[in-house]
Protein backbone atom coordinates (compact mmCIF):
# COMPACT_ATOMS: atom_id res chain seq x y z
CA UNK A 1 0.00 0.00 0.00
CA UNK A 2 1.45 3.44 -1.19
CA UNK A 3 2.36 5.68 1.67
CA UNK A 4 -0.01 8.51 0.45
CA UNK A 5 -2.63 6.15 0.41
CA UNK A 6 -2.11 5.37 3.56
CA UNK A 7 -2.30 8.59 5.16
CA UNK A 8 -5.62 9.60 3.29
CA UNK A 9 -7.13 6.29 4.83
CA UNK A 10 -5.89 7.14 8.26
CA UNK A 11 -7.47 10.88 7.86
CA UNK A 12 -10.45 9.08 6.82
CA UNK A 13 -10.57 6.70 9.52
CA UNK A 14 -9.78 9.79 11.93
CA UNK A 15 -12.86 11.90 10.23
CA UNK A 16 -15.35 8.77 10.89
CA UNK A 17 -13.83 8.52 14.39
CA UNK A 18 -13.31 5.00 13.56
CA UNK A 19 -10.71 3.22 16.63
CA UNK A 20 -10.94 -0.42 14.61
CA UNK A 21 -8.02 -1.23 12.13
CA UNK A 22 -10.21 -4.26 11.10
CA UNK A 23 -8.52 -5.14 7.30
CA UNK A 24 -12.58 -5.29 6.71
CA UNK A 25 -13.09 -1.77 7.97
CA UNK A 26 -9.86 -0.65 6.18
CA UNK A 27 -10.75 -1.96 2.74
CA UNK A 28 -14.38 0.05 2.89
CA UNK A 29 -12.20 3.32 3.50
CA UNK A 30 -10.13 2.74 0.74
CA UNK A 31 -13.28 1.55 -1.35
CA UNK A 32 -15.05 4.81 -0.17
CA UNK A 33 -12.20 7.47 -1.16
CA UNK A 34 -11.84 5.17 -4.39
CA UNK A 35 -15.92 5.76 -5.24
CA UNK A 36 -15.24 9.26 -4.21
CA UNK A 37 -12.39 10.27 -6.53
CA UNK A 38 -14.21 8.07 -9.30
CA UNK A 39 -17.23 10.26 -8.88
CA UNK A 40 -15.10 13.47 -8.94
CA UNK A 41 -13.52 12.42 -11.92
CA UNK A 42 -17.04 11.35 -13.33
CA UNK A 43 -18.86 14.98 -12.85
CA UNK A 44 -15.22 16.71 -14.81
CA UNK A 45 -12.95 17.16 -11.82
CA UNK A 46 -9.31 16.28 -13.77
CA UNK A 47 -6.80 17.79 -10.64
CA UNK A 48 -7.26 14.91 -7.82
CA UNK A 49 -5.03 15.55 -5.49
CA UNK A 50 -4.81 13.48 -1.65
CA UNK A 51 -2.64 16.48 -0.62
CA UNK A 52 -4.95 18.93 -1.63
CA UNK A 53 -7.23 20.27 1.13
CA UNK A 54 -10.40 20.68 -1.25
CA UNK A 55 -10.11 17.23 -2.36
CA UNK A 56 -9.26 15.86 1.17
CA UNK A 57 -12.50 18.00 2.17
CA UNK A 58 -14.49 15.87 -0.16
CA UNK A 59 -13.66 12.98 0.32
CA UNK A 60 -14.23 13.11 4.18
CA UNK A 61 -17.73 14.41 3.43
CA UNK A 62 -18.17 11.71 1.03
CA UNK A 63 -17.09 9.34 2.86
CA UNK A 64 -19.38 10.48 6.52
CA UNK A 65 -21.90 10.58 3.70
CA UNK A 66 -21.31 6.59 2.78
CA UNK A 67 -21.04 6.01 6.45
CA UNK A 68 -23.72 7.91 7.96
CA UNK A 69 -21.74 9.43 10.08
CA UNK A 70 -23.53 10.85 13.20
CA UNK A 71 -26.64 10.35 11.76
CA UNK A 72 -26.05 13.25 9.32
CA UNK A 73 -25.83 11.42 6.13
CA UNK A 74 -27.97 13.82 4.32
CA UNK A 75 -26.21 16.78 5.50
CA UNK A 76 -23.54 15.56 4.72
CA UNK A 77 -24.17 14.28 1.17
CA UNK A 78 -25.58 17.84 0.37
CA UNK A 79 -22.16 19.36 1.06
CA UNK A 80 -20.32 16.80 -0.57
CA UNK A 81 -22.34 17.69 -3.64
CA UNK A 82 -22.48 21.72 -3.48
CA UNK A 83 -18.48 21.24 -3.18
CA UNK A 84 -18.23 18.97 -6.08
CA UNK A 85 -20.10 21.23 -8.79
CA UNK A 86 -17.44 24.23 -7.46
CA UNK A 87 -14.57 21.80 -8.24
CA UNK A 88 -15.73 21.11 -11.26
CA UNK A 89 -16.73 24.68 -12.15
CA UNK A 90 -13.49 25.91 -10.94
CA UNK A 91 -11.07 25.98 -13.59
CA UNK A 92 -8.08 25.47 -11.14
CA UNK A 93 -9.51 21.54 -10.86
CA UNK A 94 -11.11 20.94 -14.41
CA UNK A 95 -8.68 21.75 -16.01
CA UNK A 96 -5.21 19.40 -16.42
CA UNK A 97 -2.06 21.63 -15.31
CA UNK A 98 0.26 22.24 -18.00
CA UNK A 99 3.74 22.72 -17.57
CA UNK A 100 4.52 25.83 -19.20
CA UNK A 101 8.07 26.57 -19.62
CA UNK A 102 10.28 29.85 -19.51
CA UNK A 103 10.84 29.84 -23.51
CA UNK A 104 7.05 28.99 -23.93
CA UNK A 105 6.25 32.27 -22.21
CA UNK A 106 9.08 34.10 -24.21
CA UNK A 107 7.49 32.89 -27.23
CA UNK A 108 3.88 34.44 -26.78
CA UNK A 109 5.35 37.47 -25.63
CA UNK A 110 7.32 37.58 -28.83
CA UNK A 111 4.46 36.95 -30.92
CA UNK A 112 2.29 39.37 -29.31
CA UNK A 113 4.80 42.14 -30.47
CA UNK A 114 4.95 41.06 -33.94
CA UNK A 115 1.17 41.20 -33.64
CA UNK A 116 1.31 44.76 -32.09
CA UNK A 117 3.25 45.97 -34.86
CA UNK A 118 1.08 44.91 -37.97
CA UNK A 119 -1.91 46.63 -36.57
Amino acid sequence: MAAEKTTLTEKMRTALRISSMSEKITEEIEDCIAACKLDLKNDGVKRIEETDALIVRAITLYCKSEFGYNDKAAQFRQSYDTLKARLSMSKEYNEKKEDVSETDTEEKENEGEAYGELV
